[in-house]
């Protein structure tokens, strides 16, 4: 991403960038399935055993369609939001117009640029819409619950009722 923004704007972009890929590739239900929504880019999508410290990765070569790998070791929920995240960094660079790159997601680690912070976002975006996961909230559902039904970690359903300013003592 171009130096020099905030990331309040960078949260902005991903959210627009996810809305976006949700209104043109989504099936409306729940959950989303990045790996198909990738998929209807015209990416591929892998699952392999990576390294233990990577979560996955994306690399895109000039002239051919950009591949993700996800750890198979991993769980499914991790496995879920490693999808989405790659797909971000896809929808960041196709942003930039650039026909080469590779990333690689290693866990736990933090997102320390606007480019993670892109992926970390839109991923967070396209896995839980905002309309669907805030009637969710409004349920009354458990992070439980919610982590269930968004096929999330209940990490990521806390960050994402903090954003939308939804957390409180019922969550």
């Amino acid at each position: 991403m171009e130096g020099g923004l905030t990331m309040a704007l960078v949260k902005d972009v991903a959210r627009s960038a996810a809305h976006r890929a949700l209104q043109q590739h989504w099936d409306g239900q729940i959950p989303v399935d990045p790996a198909r929504i990738a998929m209807k880019l015209g990416m591929r999508v892998y699952r392999a055993y990576l390294d233990d410290d990577e979560s996955g990765m994306i690399s895109k070569r000039a002239g051919e369609p950009a591949e993700i790998v996800i750890n198979a070791n991993e769980p499914l929920l991790r496995q879920n939001f490693t999808c989405a995240h790659e797909l971000g960094h896809w929808f960041e660079r196709e942003r930039q117009d650039d026909g080469e790159y590779s990333f690689v997601d290693h866990r736990n680690a933090k997102p320390n640029d606007a480019r993670e912070w892109f992926a970390e976002h839109f991923a967070a975006n396209l896995l839980m819409p905002t309309r669907e996961f805030i009637a969710a909230a409004d349920e009354g559902l458990s992070v439980a619950s919610l982590s269930d039904r968004f096929v999330v970690s209940q990490p990521a359903v806390r960050s994402r009722l903090r954003a939308l300013g939804l957390l409180d003592g019922g969550h």
